[in-house]
């Protein structure tokens, strides 16, 4: 049918047809190729000045003891420490959560962790403490397990609840009390949140 058309058509058809033919054919030009060159990444170090400026959501400053080392992310956490005693590692991250989780829920979930049973008649935040910090207020949560202690601080911010956790073992745990303490009560709201 296309020869039979072709055989009647002027000349200024024939590049049109072609075109057709080629498209149809499944032919079509050759993609442009690019070249980019990137230039490698040098080692960096950490500070949590660095931390702000990649992770903008991130609306602290604070201060980290020396003894705790970064460390890889897990899927819930923004930030991550890892500090070690003894053979024994502790982690210490920082999360969030929507404001609406609640500081209670929380709490009791972090006594389940570590095996301390709920007691139905007793207050989930006794043995917390209220601590005022520059730009906010947060909540330190002290759990002591049989093997295992959860010190923590949640601290509400804007729409989030934002969650500052160390989970080890109760002899690497009273070794760094007083570190997690420091590093919460050095916890500063940034300016603008």
């Amino acid at each position: 049918m296309l020869k039979n058309f072709v055989g009647r058509c002027p000349g200024h058809c024939v590049p049109v047809l072609s075109l057709v033919a080629s498209v149809l054919s499944g032919c079509a030009p050759a993609p442009e190729i690019r070249e980019y060159t990137v230039e490698s990444e040098h080692d960096r170090v950490f500070t949590s000045e660095m931390i702000r400026s990649q992770f903008p959501a991130i609306p602290f400053q604070w201060g980290v003891p020396d003894s705790w080392v970064v460390t890889d992310n897990d899927q819930f956490s923004k930030m991550a420490w890892q500090v070690s005693l003894d053979g024994d590692e502790g982690r210490i991250t920082l999360s969030d959560l929507p404001g609406a989780a609640g500081l209670v829920p929380q709490v009791i979930r972090w006594r389940g962790q570590i095996g301390l049973t709920a007691d139905p008649k007793a207050d989930p935040m006794d043995g917390t403490e209220t601590v005022k910090l520059d730009g906010g207020t947060g909540t330190i949560v002290d759990l002591e397990g049989e093997e295992e202690s959860i010190l923590g601080m949640l601290l509400p911010v804007m729409d989030k609840l934002w969650i500052f956790k160390f989970r080890g073992r109760n002899k690497l745990a009273s070794a760094q009390r007083d570190s997690f303490r420091a590093f919460c009560k050095s916890v500063r709201i940034s300016a603008g949140e």
